[in-house]
C-alpha cells in the first residue's frame, strides 16, 4: 500500500491505472536494459578498439548500433511457423493423400494453418533494437557534439 501511494505521488500528473502502471514499467524496464546493453558496448569498445587501431572508438559503435538493430529485428520477426515439423506434417498429409482417396488434409492445408505463427522473442528483439539505438545516439553525440 505504501509502495502504491508512493508512486501515486511521484507521478500525480498520468494518473496510471494498475494495467498502465505495469506497462509503463515493462517499458522502462526494457529501456534500462537496453541502455546498459548500450553502455557496456560502448565500455567496451574503447578497450577493444584503442586509438592506434584500424577502426576508431566511435566507428565501432555506429557500425555495432546498425548491426543490433538489423538483429533484433530479425529476432524480433521470428523465424515463423513453418518449421521441420510443419514441413514433415505436409508431406505426410500430400502422401496420405496420394495413397487414400479419402477427403484428407492436404499440405496447403497445413502450411496454412502454420503459416502465420510468429515464433520470434519480441522483449529480447526489442532490447538489442533499443541497444542499436541508444549505441546511434551515443555515436551522433560523440561525433556531431564533441
Amino acid at each position: 500500500m505504501l509502495q502504491q501511494n508512493l508512486f501515486t505521488i511521484m507521478v500525480p500528473l498520468f494518473h496510471l491505472s494498475n494495467m498502465n502502471r505495469n506497462r509503463v514499467e515493462n517499458a522502462l524496464i526494457l529501456i534500462g536494459i537496453s541502455l546498459a546493453i548500450a553502455s557496456a558496448t560502448y565500455l567496451l569498445d574503447g578497450w577493444f578498439f584503442p586509438s592506434h587501431s584500424f577502426m576508431s572508438q566511435t566507428d565501432a559503435t555506429f557500425v555495432e548500433g546498425i548491426f543490433l538493430i538489423f538483429v533484433g529485428f530479425l529476432v524480433l520477426i521470428g523465424s515463423g511457423g513453418i518449421t521441420r515439423n510443419s514441413q514433415k506434417a505436409a508431406m505426410l498429409a500430400s502422401a496420405a493423400k496420394a495413397i487414400s482417396h479419402k477427403d484428407v488434409i492436404g499440405p496447403s492445408e497445413i502450411f496454412r494453418k502454420d503459416a502465420w505463427k510468429p515464433k520470434g522473442y519480441v522483449r529480447f528483439g526489442l532490447v538489442l533494437m533499443g541497444a542499436g539505438a541508444f549505441l546511434l545516439v551515443i555515436y551522433f553525440l560523440s561525433v556531431y557534439i564533441f
